[in-house]
């Protein structure tokens, strides 16, 4: 079994536990009372306030920033961004993205959008499909962390694909 890894914000400790036959992790968070985090790394579901992932679902670690922890889902090149809020304990945003910032309480990610990459509205398309790679059109969002809201920036740019 893979040694568990430990991450902590000022306000959470979050514990990650590798599966040992599937792909991705289980995170088991404990909210932080007191002035310091467990001295141990230990994934313990009975201790934890609670646990995040399962089998079936191949969650990686991002970042954990105060209460805000970012999550990928993945078994290959595209994937998933996966964000929960540890206060309550729910994600407030699955969607199909790979690229993200988090600055403060602002996330920004570039979502893959449902219009088809064309050589028309993508200017890398040809060069993409020459590397033997695809192409989808992603687009700019932003995700406010703490009120769980997202808006559209209105950018958009062609990203290859495997």
């Amino acid at each position: 079994m893979a040694e568990p890894q430990c991450h902590a914000s000022g306000a959470y400790h979050v514990v990650e536990q590798a599966f040992d036959e599937e792909p991705g992790a289980r995170f088991a968070v404990t909210k932080i009372s007191g002035d310091a985090a467990p001295s141990e790394c230990v994934f313990d579901e009975k201790t934890a306030d609670y646990v995040i992932g399962g089998e079936g679902d191949p969650l990686w670690f991002g970042e954990l920033a105060g209460s805000t922890l970012v999550l990928t889902r993945s078994t290959g090149p595209q994937g998933d961004l996966v964000v929960y809020d540890l206060g309550s304990g729910e994600a407030i945003l699955d969607a199909p993205a790979d690229e993200y910032e988090l600055k403060g309480k602002t996330l920004s990610y570039w979502e893959r959008t449902t219009v088809k990459a064309t050589a028309k509205t993508c200017p890398s398309f040809p060069e993409n499909q020459a590397n033997g790679m695809g192409s989808a059109i992603v687009a700019l969002k932003t995700l406010n962390v703490e009120t769980g809201t997202i808006q559209k920036a209105g950018e958009r740019k062609c990203m290859a694909t495997q």
